[in-house]
């Protein structure tokens, strides 16, 4: 009802636009004034050297715009498939006759203001059509405003997807070269000071949702009990003593994974933590857990109310431990904090495949893995926990684990950690080179190829025994629609948005709401 309803006011709308645009179009090629009320001056107006780009009078350009108007009126009630049109403009997305109307009349608001301001303050008369034209012109903004959000429920699609694709250019050709002239650390640091402070301010928070985010219930997806309003998640390793729960959901993201956090504190391992590697894509990850620890973090945590599915990733302190019982203990007593604990999250990673740490990864051996799910079991947690995966083992290893995994109360894994891999392909030889001079391990699209291979695994082995949360080499919308297609239920990602900036979060979201859009 409300959508023929919005495309006859939009109809009717622009023809009143067109019959005033025509009028003013008229007079100004005749050379006359038009007659105007008391206390306007349409010839000022007119006669001024801003009516006019060029040659072209800008009445004969409102006719244009009313124009586009009506017919996209017409081709929105009629429901029409501008399959051609998108074609023609290389669009990656169907857009449909709405969103170029949000497009068409969101101009329309913009060039108003534009000539209300010439008039006001230029100028310094006002002409009465030009009025009933800027007057028109907002209504129809305010009705597309109104029915998108509130009928729709959809942000205004091919004006994100512009936004997005001009924040693509200012990150790549402005912000990330002068950000890739600092320590990845230092970066990492202030950019994390910067949204923790945003957050802190419930204006700019929704000023950052309005530019960066992409909400659409076509994302929304319930799994393991949670529901997740959208499938991008940050990973654990970036927000690690949880400064940015506030910010978060604003860049756009579905839920977010806190830590790692251990039981104990740890400072980090020798600097750098982060070497980048351009040229392949990738990151020398070698923070080794850092994290203020598990008591001072839950007391950070405990006044907040997340908005998004928060986790937390839990691993081993990163020490020496005698026995794998001692470090057993060391886990589950962090476990034991949080679920005793008043913090907001919805579920628990954990974390068995850091390898910046003391040890190695134990708990990547089949037997020693049954040990910790065993005692974890024992704790009966109230929320699911998800299990974060090594990726350079072969398809035997990752089979053996997954078994382990799946006889116990685990709700899912994620795919996956750092590579190990020094001879992985995806490096370039220079990268290799720099890698070998730097500890640490590498994360971002070296790790691609693997994740993917042992996220289909784990779907064709399990089907929906596993919560599949497929991670690494996320740079793009097509990179977290392909990994969703070959079995993964959510993803996450990190290095991904440090190389294409935030604005790749809202672009995946747009994209994968477009697609189940389309497969309707």
């Amino acid at each position: 009802m409300l959508k023929p309803l919005l495309s006859l006011l939009i109809v009717v709308l622009s023809i009143l636009g067109i019959a005033d645009a025509s009028y003013l179009t008229y007079e100004k090629f005749s050379g006359k004034i038009p007659v105007c009320g008391p206390g306007f001056d349409c010839g000022t107006v007119l006669n001024s050297p801003y009516s006019n780009i060029g040659p072209i009078p800008l009445s004969a350009l409102g006719l244009v715009y009313y124009g586009i108007l009506f017919t996209f009126g017409i081709l929105h009630y009629v429901e029409f498939d501008l399959k051609r049109l998108n074609k023609a403009l290389r669009l990656p997305f169907n857009f449909k006759p709405l969103h170029y109307l949000q497009l068409i009349s969101t101009f329309g608001i913009l060039f108003s203001g534009y000539l209300v301001f010439l008039m006001g303050v230029i100028i310094q008369a006002w002409c009465q059509y030009c009025m009933y034209s800027a007057i028109i012109s907002a209504t129809i903004w305010l009705l597309m405003v109104a029915y998108t959000h509130l009928v729709e429920k959809e942000p205004p699609a091919l004006l994100k997807w512009l936004w997005y694709r001009f924040c693509d250019v200012g990150y790549q050709r402005i912000i990330k070269p002068l950000c890739f002239r600092v320590d990845p650390e230092i970066v990492h640091e202030r950019v994390s000071g910067i949204g923790q402070t945003l957050g802190k301010i419930p204006f700019l928070v929704g000023l950052t949702s309005l530019f960066f985010s992409y909400d659409h219930p076509k994302n929304s997806v319930t799994l393991a009990g949670i529901q997740f309003p959208g499938k991008v998640g940050l990973s654990a390793g970036f927000d690690y003593n949880g400064r940015l729960t506030s910010i978060l959901p604003a860049v756009g993201f579905g839920f977010h994974t806190l830590g790692t956090i251990t039981l104990q504190r740890y400072d980090g391992n020798p600097k750098p933590a982060y070497v980048r590697l351009k040229a392949s894509q990738g990151l020398i990850v070698n923070k080794g857990l850092k994290n203020s620890g598990a008591r001072s973090i839950i007391e950070t945590l405990s006044p907040l109310r997340f908005t998004i599915p928060t986790g937390i990733s839990i691993a081993s302190t990163n020490t020496h431990f005698n026995s794998t019982k001692e470090q057993i203990l060391d886990i589950i007593s962090c476990f034991y904090l949080f679920e005793n604990s008043t913090v907001d999250h919805a579920y628990y990673e954990l974390n068995i495949s850091c390898p910046n740490t003391f040890g190695g990864e134990p708990f990547t051996i089949p037997e020693r893995l049954e040990k910790l799910l065993r005692a974890l079991d024992a704790l009966e947690l109230s929320k699911p926990v998800f299990v974060k995966m090594p990726i350079d083992q072969s398809k035997k290893e990752t089979l053996a684990l997954l078994d382990i995994c799946a006889r116990h109360t685990v709700a899912g894994v994620i795919f996956g950690n750092l590579t190990k891999d020094k001879n992985n392909p995806a490096l370039t030889s220079a990268d290799k080179k720099t890698w070998q001079e730097h500890k640490g391990n590498v994360s971002g699209k070296p790790t691609w190829e693997r994740s993917n291979t042992l996220i289909a695994l784990t779907k064709k082995t399990y089907l929906d025994r596993f919560v599949i949360i497929g991670t690494g080499g996320i740079f793009s919308a097509k990179d977290a629609a392909h990994k969703l297609a070959i079995g993964a239920d959510l993803v996450q990602l990190i290095t991904g948005m440090i190389f294409q900036g935030p604005q790749v979060i809202g672009s995946i979201n747009q994209h994968l709401a477009e697609e189940s859009i389309s497969d309707e």
